[in-house]
Order: structure tokens, then C-alpha cells, then sequence
């Protein structure tokens, strides 16, 4: 079939599905674009996979798979609200972990998503809700990574920075969205990570944030427990992550949401502790999006499926314990199983996730080693992403979480070296 009858077929079966048989793709198409996603097409290893296919899943749905060559993890913060012709079509991503190659490459596990209402082909890009004029939403979000955690831009609306910063001080200035103080001397060429504000949704005339987001802000990112304020613990550029258990993986994050503008109830000398970072009223500041309307968020995660199963257990904690291991959520009230799958965890932030109005927690996860192993220090064993509502990211007037680039963290093997990272990380200057 040529690339020409492929795509009209997706296209037709993207309206009337019910005609359209079972088909892969792989060498013809290079991209794939999803809302303003663009990912390079991974040709999988694993025989039969092709890196895209698209299969009939009845007479009322449809699924299309793609390999990207980096990671790109998509869901649906709220209830799909589209279809054709009563025909759902539902997106699974994936991604090899190559590195590993020539013995055998290790297959990642994303979570699926639903409501990818509009495809077509231009030239040598997939779209998927997208055409000329940029992106169609749907319920359908997603955060795109490159293969080493790098990013174009830390900015939703893509702005490029100057190519002549180093590959670490141009991937954490898209990471992290803060300015640091000239005077401080601070260099993301050797990061203090202790200066770096633990709240990423929060803006001090001491610790401002490059771009303020003003009417809506989410982020995960990297932290560990520090002993000098464990309250806030310290900021850091990926997970905290245990592997020295032999049956199990525990890893934890940060998680940070808002709606509206920043209320503090303390002064700006404590205003990092996360536990006194308030969701606002509805007519502070006179925000776009207060409390009263929220944001609806989804965080997920994606992981390593030779070396991690889908079993496990994950829980939301306001304070991190001094050590991370497999009974971190011992005793915790808010803790779950794993559905045999990625970790899926959808709120708005009305009111506040969890109690007393906090809008900054943790989440770790637990999860069961499989029978493979992971002896890769420079590509990650998990990562976890923040899905915001669509509706938030499109407002006609002020569009929130402007900032991007710390919707996205990964996990790697622990190393007690302190090499453990993308090779980027340990830069030399």
C-alpha cells in the first residue's frame, strides 16, 4: 500500500473506521505531530511492532500506536468530549530504550489516551490534531522529551534560545523557570540545587520566576529530602529513586498546582514551605482561572517494562521521609495499588487536592523489578508527566502553564558516584 493510500485510509478511519482494516507504517513517515508535539518516528526493533499502526478495534473504535524516538506521554485531564460518527479513536504511545542494542532493546510502557479526532499526513509528518493552521484540541494532551531529556524550549509558545549556551545550561534553563539572583553567582554549570526554589509554581521578588504564570501552573519535578528544611526539601534535576532492594524500584516526586494567582499566607522568607502555599479565592487578583473555576490535571507515569513490571503500589505524601525505600508509604493514608500499568492519577485543583487548602505534594511510587535488569546509568527507568486540561492551556485571553519545561521528570539507576543522569547533566564546564 502506498503512503498515499495509507493516510487516506487513516483519514477516512478517523471518521468511519468501521471500513478500515488493521495497517503499519513505518519508514515512510519520519514525524508525528500531536496538538504542537513534534516527535521523530523510532523504528522498533522488536519484530513484528513498525512504528506506526493503526488497528480497527470493532465496529465503534480504533487505535493508533506510534514509536517516538523520544518520550511522549499523553491523557486526557478531562472526559473525552469528541468523536466521529460515534467512532473512538484512541492513541498509545511507545518508545525503545536502544541503548541497549545489539543484545536487545529495552521497550517502554506509556499510558493510553483517547479522543485523537483529526489525522492526516503532510509531506513526511503524521499529524494528529493538527493542520495547517496549528493545533485542534481536544481532551487529548501530551508532553514531548526528547530521547535525552532535552527540550527546544522550557516555553509553551516554543521560543528558541541562544545556541551558543552549553548542552547542560540550555536543557536546565528549560527545565527549571526561575531567574537566579546575578549577585548569587549561581551557574547551571555547577547547579547548587539547595538555591534552586522547591515550589515551581511560586514567584518571589527574591526568587522570581522567569515567566510568571499567572493563571494556571502544574509541574513535577525532581526532589530530595534535606535535612536542613525538611518542610520544603531540596529541588533537584531528576527523581529520587531507590534500586538497591532486590524486588523493588521506589521513586518520588514532586508535584505542584495552582489556579489563579499565587496567594501566600506567610511572609516571603518562608514562602517555599509548601504547606503554607494556598490555592487563592476566587476573586484574588482577579485571575482568569480562581479556585472557583480550577484546572483539571492528570499526572502520569511511563516506565521501563524489561526491567519494571506494572505491579506496585504508589501514595501522596505532604512530606517526604529522610529515606526512600519500599515502605515509604507504609502507613500512609492516601495509597493505592497499581493497575497493572502506568500510574494514572487525575484531579482538579477545586479545591485543592488534599487537605488544608495545600496545593504542593509528593508522590511516590513503588514499583515490582521484573526479571530484566537496567545497568544504564545515562538513559532513565521511569518518568512522570503533568497533563493539564486543554480548556487552560487555550484561554482566549491569558493561556496557563506557559512554562513547559518542568512537566516532565525522570528516574535512573541509583549510583552512588552521583553519575547517574542524561550525559548532559555531568557537563563538564
Amino acid at each position: 500500500m502506498s503512503v498515499k493510500q495509507f493516510v487516506g485510509c487513516l483519514v477516512v478511519g478517523a471518521s468511519a473506521s468501521v471500513f478500515l482494516p488493521s495497517l503499519v507504517l513505518a519508514q515512510s513517515i519520519a514525524t508525528v505531530t500531536v496538538n504542537n508535539s513534534v516527535q521523530a518516528v523510532q523504528t522498533p526493533s522488536i519484530a513484528p511492532a513498525a512504528g506506526i499502526a493503526y488497528t480497527q478495534n470493532g465496529s465503534s473504535g480504533s487505535l493508533l500506536t506510534v514509536y517516538t524516538g523520544g518520550f511522549l506521554f499523553c491523557g486526557n485531564p478531562t472526559a473525552p468530549d469528541s468523536s466521529s460518527n460515534g467512532v473512538t479513536v484512541g492513541l498509545q504511545t511507545a518508545h525503545e530504550d536502544q541503548s541497549f542494542l545489539p543484545a536487545a532493546a529495552h521497550p517502554w510502557t506509556f499510558p493510553g489516551a483517547t479522543d485523537a479526532a483529526a489525522i492526516n499526513y503532510v509531506g513526511t509528518t503524521l499529524n494528529i490534531n493538527h493542520n495547517a493552521a496549528g493545533a485542534q484540541w481536544t481532551s487529548l494532551v501530551c508532553d514531548s522529551v526528547g530521547a535525552a531529556g532535552d527540550m527546544p524550549s522550557g516555553l509553551a509558545d516554543g521560543i528558541f534560545d541562544s545556541g551558543f549556551d552549553s548542552a547542560r545550561e540550555t536543557n536546565y534553563n528549560h527545565m527549571v523557570n526561575w531567574t537566579p539572583n546575578l549577585l548569587s553567582q549561581f551557574s547551571w554549570l555547577d547547579p547548587v540545587w539547595s538555591a534552586v526554589p522547591s515550589n515551581a509554581c511560586i514567584s518571589t521578588q527574591a526568587q522570581p520566576m522567569a515567566i510568571v504564570e499567572d493563571t494556571a501552573c502544574a509541574a513535577v519535578t525532581g526532589v530530595r529530602y534535606d535535612a536542613m528544611q525538611p518542610l520544603s526539601n531540596q529541588r533537584a534535576g531528576s527523581m529520587w529513586t531507590n534500586s538497591t532492594e532486590s524486588s523493588k524500584f521506589t521513586y518520588a516526586f514532586r508535584v505542584d498546582v495552582r489556579a489563579g494567582a499565587q496567594v501566600s499566607s506567610q511572609s516571603p522568607t518562608q514562602i517555599n514551605l509548601p504547606e503554607q502555599i494556598r490555592s487563592p479565592s476566587s476573586t484574588a487578583g482577579g485571575a482568569t482561572v480562581s479556585d472557583s473555576v480550577g484546572v483539571n490535571v492528570t499526572v502520569v507515569d511511563a516506565y521501563d517494562s524489561t526491567y519494571l513490571k506494572g505491579t506496585g503500589t504508589y501514595c501522596v505524601i505532604s512530606q517526604l521521609p529522610a529515606t526512600l525505600n519500599s515502605s515509604v508509604c507504609a502507613g500512609q493514608t492516601m495509597t493505592a495499588p497499581l493497575s497493572n500499568g502506568p500510574l494514572s492519577l487525575s484531579f482538579s485543583t477545586t479545591p485543592p487536592p488534599y487537605s488544608g487548602g495545600i496545593s504542593s505534594f509528593y508522590i511516590a511510587v513503588v514499583r515490582d523489578i521484573g526479571a530484566g535488569s537496567h545497568p544504564n546509568t545515562t538513559t532513565p527507568v521511569v518518568g512522570a508527566a503533568i497533563l493539564v486540561d486543554s480548556a487552560t492551556l487555550t484561554l482566549p485571553s491569558s493561556a496557563g502553564n506557559k512554562f513547559i519545561g518542568d512537566d516532565v521528570v525522570f528516574g535512573f539507576m541509583t549510583n552512588t558516584n552521583g553519575g547517574a543522569g542524561f550525559p548532559w547533566m555531568h557537563e563538564q564546564p
